[in-house]
């Protein structure tokens, strides 16, 4: 992925998630009896709202402890298990990108030049191989509109989330859309050390989590030398140090479920490249580099045929001595 595209994808998740949270009531209703307002409401927030509170009603009711955090988890495995074609389509995508690596570095040395020509043969390329290039993004693009809906949802939640505790978390509804970072220096003036930290684990396991994904992803994804690849890694620091800024300021049970999606997706992403057992998954490249030619075999003579045999080693003029003294 090119750098303007990782600029590009980083301003929308920042500029949807934040335009998100405005389609909703930022005090919280009871979206079991308040009928929700706008095609936003009605198709993505409500359906995701109301789910998350029957599987926490079914958890609860199996006397299961942290109900809600548990109902994110479960809410988080279903949709990768339901996305889980498209993260194959992704990892062989972005395997096969690799693969053709060499060939794309010729290409850019043949037609550094001429962009529109480079454009083109690369498209050839990759239809020749049966690689889809934009394969890498559809598990990312399917998966967006679910984080803003869900993000929608936790807002949309409000008062439900109040006192919903998991394990170290003390209120997976805390910190609130209106409270923006204030409530770190809040809790630290106010000597809550022990509230503060629990709230800032799950962004440092985003962080994390997410740093480590992507250099997953990027060492699958072809670059066009070690300058790109070391801009690459630029980006992708920032775009993770941008995605924990930004958890600061969102409920726990949304950080929750992003730390939850990434650590399923690493494993994933594993399972796959040992079904592949790390070799090229082209289409074709199990065939020979050199396919034999159609018709019947060409004819060797004798002669050439005894000619390519090894001869045997001549004896020398002291061992031919030897022999017919011997003799």
């Amino acid at each position: 992925m090119k750098r303007k595209h990782l600029i590009l994808l980083l301003v929308l998740v920042v500029s949807m998630l934040l335009i998100s949270g405005c389609g909703v009531p930022r005090e919280g209703v009871d979206v079991t009896t308040t009928p929700p307002e706008g095609l936003w409401q009605v198709y993505l927030v409500w359906p995701l709202a109301k789910g998350l509170v029957w599987l926490n009603e079914a958890l609860a009711n199996a006397n299961i402890p942290y109900s809600w955090g548990f109902a994110i988890i479960l809410f988080t495995l279903a949709i990768k298990v339901i996305t889980f074609p498209l993260t194959v389509t992704q990892i062989k995508g972005m395997q096969a990108q690799k693969d053709l690596q060499p060939k794309i570095q010729e290409l850019q040395k043949k037609y550094g030049k001429d962009r529109e020509k480079l454009s083109q043969e690369q498209m050839k390329l990759y239809q020749e191989a049966g690689v889809n290039p934009l394969s890498g993004c559809l598990p990312m693009v399917v998966q967006m509109p679910v984080l803003f809906g869900l993000y929608s949802a936790l807002i949309a939640l409000g008062t439900t989330l109040e006192n919903a505790k998991f394990f170290w978390i003390p209120n997976l509804g805390f910190p609130h859309y209106t409270d923006g970072m204030g409530w770190i220096p809040e809790l630290f003036n106010g000597g809550e050390y022990w509230h503060l930290v629990s709230y800032l684990i799950l962004p440092a396991l985003l962080m994390v989590s997410q740093y480590v994904m992507q250099k997953m992803t990027t060492a699958t994804t072809p670059t066009t030398g070690e300058g790109a690849a070391g801009m690459m890694g630029q980006m992708s620091t920032i775009m993770t140090l941008m995605f924990g800024f930004f958890t600061l300021q969102v409920p726990a049970g949304l950080t929750l479920y992003w730390v939850t999606s990434n650590l399923l997706q690493m494993g994933q992403t594993m399972a796959v490249n040992n079904m592949q057992g790390g070799g090229s998954i082209l289409r074709g490249s199990n065939k020979p580099a050199l396919a034999p030619a159609s018709g019947p075999a060409p004819s060797v003579s004798k002669d050439a045929d005894e000619s390519d045999k090894p001869k045997a080693p001549q004896p020398t003029r002291k061992q031919t001595r030897r022999q017919r003294r011997r003799k």
